[in-house]
């Protein structure tokens, strides 16, 4: 595998990689001098300064694309004319269109696509869909997932820290909906097995830019009944549950706030003597290596790889529909099939 990008993300890619048995690391591009001595110190790979050479590597099978997302678009489509199968940093691209042209060019010519949706396999989204699955909260007819935090560095989280944060700029692809929405969305569809019905949603740019926005919330229906909250927002100060979830019997709901503070999980039911509680310790652990994991098991066995293209094009519909609610201060209906 190679990783096109060395920056923040890039480098988290080269970790995992290189930790994950049946993947082997062989090299990285950067334009910049200081990352491409940074990959070759920690992971003792070849780098090259410009992506093309990173692309006419005729030992890499496999390509990373980890740049900003305005440019995941252009370094896919190159890769993918390199016959080089493609690993995308999520969001797959800016919009829907972008998306399909990316997943339409790879089946043209016969290489695989998957994107990093990563927090498929936290502890806290692992132990939700279990409980689920089973019958302990009865009917379930309400989901809320949220990402709410107070981050200061969130826009800087990057190669260029302050100096470029990029998550901020419109023209890098920033914003919150962009940042988690592929995230939350992704694991509600895992949740939820009903056609989809409509989304209402809106954007806030209020405390750390004016491009894109800090704040969203949506409200997803399904044909099932079940209704959906999925929000993100760097503006709280006081951070929401990260899950509440309603059922006919029960409740359940995880702690909020950054991503390590996910844990515990209760869960109340209705009892004969009153309320049941029990509580379950989420051990959470940042940036799972369970995609990288679950990707080999599936090159492995040739089934299908943990993230399929048609996945990712319905949650890309999902968050184009938030924008297009936003901007019209109404419900939008989207078919997802």
């Amino acid at each position: 595998m190679g990783v096109l990008g060395l920056g923040r993300m890039g480098q988290v890619h080269c970790q995992l990689i290189s930790d994950c048995p049946g993947l082997e690391l062989v090299a990285g591009s950067s334009g910049s001098a200081e990352l491409r001595r940074s990959a070759a110190d920690s992971f003792a790979v070849r780098t090259y300064d410009s992506h093309e050479e990173l692309l006419r590597d005729p030992q890499i099978g496999w390509i990373v694309i980890a740049t900003t997302t305005n440019r995941h678009r252009e370094w896919a489509l190159k890769a993918i004319r390199a016959g080089k199968n493609l690993v995308i940093e999520k969001p797959i691209a800016l919009t829907f269109g972008e998306a399909e042209e990316i997943i339409d060019a790879a089946e043209r010519n016969d290489v695989r696509v998957t994107v990093y949706n990563s927090r498929r396999w936290d502890a806290d989204f692992q132990f939700v869909r279990k409980t689920l699955a089973g019958e302990s909260l009865g009917e379930v007819y309400r989901i809320e997932s949220r990402y709410t935090d107070f981050d200061p560095g969130w826009g800087a989280w990057g190669a260029q820290g302050e100096s470029n944060p990029w998550r901020l700029k419109k023209a890098y692809g920033g914003g919150i909906l962009s940042d988690w929405g592929p995230h939350l969305f992704d694991q509600i569809l895992l949740l939820v097995d009903s056609p989809f019905r409509s989304v209402h949603g809106r954007l806030y740019s209020k405390v750390w830019s004016e491009e894109v926005e800090d704040h969203f919330w949506s409200e997803l229906l399904f044909d099932n009944g079940i209704s959906v909250l999925v929000e993100a927002s760097n503006n709280h100060r006081i951070p929401q549950p990260r899950w509440c979830i309603v059922g006919s019997e029960g409740t359940l709901t995880v702690q909020g706030g950054s991503p390590s503070a996910w844990n515990p999980a209760l869960i109340r039911r209705s009892s004969e003597g009153g309320i049941e509680e029990t509580r379950h310790e989420l051990a959470h652990v940042e940036l799972s290596t369970g995609y990288y994991r679950d990707l080999v098991k599936a090159l492995q066995a040739g089934s299908p790889l943990p993230v399929q293209p048609l996945q990712v094009l319905r949650v890309m519909k999902i968050i184009e529909a938030v924008r297009e609610s936003s901007a019209a201060c109404s419900s939008v209906s989207i078919s997802l099939a």
